[in-house]
């Protein structure tokens, strides 16, 4: 029966979920975390919405991935190497999510029990290892009595056993504990069969050979005639090689089933597969509703009318069929009456000059019975979107993971305007958005002079910087969701092991009973934490790219709507959750550009956040909204210091500023893979991969201010940096 403990909500979904490994406070005594019944998480149907869309995103990934690791030439890649097979349906492909097979939990306590059950005497060096709790229990007196020796050559002197902290782990998902006996395949019982370790001379006890300060060679010896076993740890995984069980006789395929032995402590381990996403529970006009698979049509509209598209006016017979077909005939004679109206003014205002501001009146009375039928989705206005666009629109869900859907983080950015970043929008008596330079009473100064110094300073410190916005969110809501673990390899595919790629099987919590049956738990963290709000300003964001001459580069749209994201959107290339179809581009691409401009720019900010909030740089993450030009830096923990991002305006507002301008933030004095070729280290700009959202890739210095060109751009020479731009427009605008 499991024993159950309580840590911080995150560190339950995260480094304690079910079936990792962990000791507790001193070291002493490794276990496993189990699953069991917790809270249940009270989710609203746009929340399961977006966790269902992001674990079939997830799940089809992974599968796609690990199952086509291999080239056609190299061995078959089974279906069941790659997922577990409640998520494979009969025909072998990836079953659709279906939620009744799941259960949303609260990561409240956690479960746990000791384990491996492995123990090795420092005195005597014999090993006794347990298949189960129970054996381990009727033995306890043998492990607890340091006067009691086992040893089959008699006593050795007093006996201290520890538990090993080595186990042996497979890109399966199974783990084993370090043992003489070894799982080996059964050709007359056709399975998988534990060989119990014997010695030629019969023994069947062993001491544990730790000469070796590699584990990995470490093997076990006879206890009575001391002859080694084996020369390593060998075991295999017993799952492996029932699935291999026609390939037994190949070495080659054999091999694929060998554990690695490894200390509990690491990492390759246990790794948590999660998500994460903004949770608009305030989107009152349900925009992300657009994102829906058959509101294809009403997203074109979105984006038409949110960039800057051509958009043509329908004919009064179209509105009146649409109107009409919506059973508001009313609000159509209304709207008649309206147009007879600035009819008759029409004509009137020819001789009487006076009634023009009536006649305008009437017009944007009229504008906006129109513009109100459009936001009721009544009526749909006539988009004109280049091929090429609606083609990516209608396609995106196969184009783009969910985390890099730059028309489903369109749709967010503008639901994140209309629920925080409008000024008129006030939570517990205070603005919900605040910039940074037109600051609330909360983070102003106590005297109105000093007020005024200092946003006017914070607005040159951010025109220097390239930025248009920047301020603090009060309240930016997180959902963030775990569901189950991998491995030795946090993605789907582990790279290079025994001279081939090896797909690594994506595996699910242990089911629990929950609402009268079997389900999988999936654990959910929902947090209003503080966040930073950043946009860079678009006119400088376009110079920059014309500049960098990419060709793909686009001209700007005559339209005054018209944005730099008409044309992002244009060109934005296939983006799948683990970045393989990254390609370096011939000729540069904007998007890349783009993307990697924000997403350094974002891992700056965060470092010098972390350098100036006392925060550590793990609790902060990162959302791009590439079309828009923006990101956002969060703090992600749920701990007391969840103010510390009003804190470090409040009291290194300047100071935090300043820095991002130094040449120390925006360079590396690392070498020359930062400074000469303008790329990134973890010594810079790279953060933890849990805290990235792109894993740290699309990450280069040279953006900011030179001095080489991202990986990705299959030009040769150096770039302008968008710094260097940016002060160049402000002094020709100075002078």
């Amino acid at each position: 029966m499991a024993k159950t403990m309580t840590r911080s909500r995150n560190q339950l979904a995260s480094a304690y979920a079910p079936e990792s490994f962990f000791t507790f406070e001193g070291g002493l005594g490794a276990c496993i975390a189990k699953s069991i019944p917790t809270g249940k998480a009270e989710l609203d149907a746009d929340t399961r919405d977006q966790i269902a869309t992001r674990m079939d995103e997830i799940v089809r990934s992974w599968y796609a991935s690990a199952l086509n690791c291999r080239n056609p030439e190299g061995p078959e890649v089974l279906p069941l190497q790659c997922l577990e097979k409640q998520l494979i349906n009969d025909t072998g492909q990836v079953a659709p999510f279906n939620e009744d097979r799941f259960v949303y939990l609260i990561p409240e306590d956690i479960g746990y029990v000791p384990a491996p059950l492995t123990f090795v005497c420092k005195t005597c060096r014999l090993v006794k290892t347990y298949e189960s709790l129970d054996q381990l229990q009727r033995e306890m007196d043998v492990l607890e009595n340091p006067a009691r020796c086992p040893h089959p050559k008699g006593k050795q002197g007093r006996c201290d056993w520890r538990q090993l902290d080595v186990m042996l782990v497979h890109w399966s998902g199974n783990w084993e504990r370090m043992m003489p006996h070894q799982w080996q395949w059964d050709t007359k019982e056709q399975k998988a069969v534990l060989r119990y370790g014997r010695c030629d001379c019969g023994c069947t006890d062993f001491t544990l050979d730790q000469a070796s300060p590699a584990i990995g060679e470490w093997f076990f010896r006879c206890a009575s005639c001391n002859r080694p076993l084996t020369e390593k740890p060998l075991q295999n995984d017993r799952e492996t090689i029932e699935l291999l069980r026609d390939n037994m006789n190949d070495p080659a395929r054999f091999t694929e089933a060998r554990m690695e032995a490894t200390s509990y402590r690491a990492s390759q381990v246990h790794y948590t597969q999660s998500d994460q996403f903004v949770n608009f529970r305030d989107d009152k006009s349900r925009r992300l509703r657009l994102l829906l698979p058959g509101n294809v049509g009403e997203l074109e509209d979105f984006i038409a009318q949110q960039f800057g598209f051509e958009r043509a006016n329908l004919t009064e017979a179209e509105l009146e069929a649409s109107v009409r077909a919506a059973a508001l005939d009313a609000e159509w004679d209304k709207y008649k009456a309206q147009a007879s109206a600035i009819a008759t003014l029409e004509k009137l205002v020819v001789t009487n000059p006076e009634l023009e501001g009536a006649l305008r009146a009437a017009k944007g009375a009229k504008t906006t019975i129109i513009q109100d039928w459009e936001r009721r989705n009544i009526v749909r206005p006539k988009v004109s979107l280049p091929v090429g666009l609606s083609a990516a629109i209608a396609t995106r869900t196969s184009m783009f993971a969910t985390r890099y859907d730059p028309f489903r983080l369109a749709v967010e950015h503008a639901t994140l305007k209309e629920t925080k970043l409008d000024p008129n929008i006030h939570k517990g008596g205070r603005r919900a958005f605040v910039p940074f330079d037109r600051l609330d009473r909360d983070l102003q100064p106590e005297s109105q002079e000093e007020t005024e110094r200092l946003q006017n300073e914070t607005r040159t410190r951010l025109d220097q910087l390239g930025i248009e916005t920047m301020g603090l969110i009060r309240e930016f809501d997180l959902c963030r969701f775990s569901f189950g673990y991998s491995r030795m390899s946090p993605g789907p595919v582990l790279k290079d092991k025994r001279s081939k790629d090896m797909p690594v099987k994506l595996r699910l919590f242990p089911a629990i009973y929950a609402d009268e049956r079997m389900k999988f738990p999936i654990y959910v963290v929902t947090q209003s934490n503080e966040a930073i709000y950043i946009k860079l300003n678009e006119i400088m964001v376009y110079e920059w790219l014309r500049r960098l001459q990419c060709g793909d580069f686009f001209p700007r749209g005559m339209d005054q709507a018209w944005r730099v994201g008409a044309g992002l959107l244009e060109t934005a290339p296939e983006f799948d959750r683990y970045l393989q179809h990254l390609r370096v581009s011939p000729n540069g691409s904007v998007y890349y550009y783009t993307y990697t401009l924000l997403h350094t720019y974002a891992h700056v900010m965060m470092k010098q956040i972390s350098e100036f909030s006392g925060l550590d740089i793990g609790s902060l993450g990162e959302y791009v909204f590439p079309a828009d030009l923006a990101f956002v830096v969060y703090r992600s923990g749920t701990t007391m210091d969840l103010g510390n991002l009003s804190a470090l305006w409040r009291n290194s507002n300047l100071p935090f500023l300043r820095s991002l301008l130094r040449n120390k933030t925006l360079e590396c004095g690392s070498g020359s893979l930062c400074v000469r070729r303008g790329g990134a280290c973890p010594d810079c700009i790279m953060i933890p991969e849990t805290s990235c959202i792109a894993g740290n890739r699309l990450l280069s210095r040279s953006v900011f201010r030179g001095n080489g060109r991202p990986k990705l751009d299959g030009r040769s020479g150096p770039i302008e940096g968008y710094l260097d731009v940016v002060n160049e427009m402000l002094a020709k605008k100075v002078a």
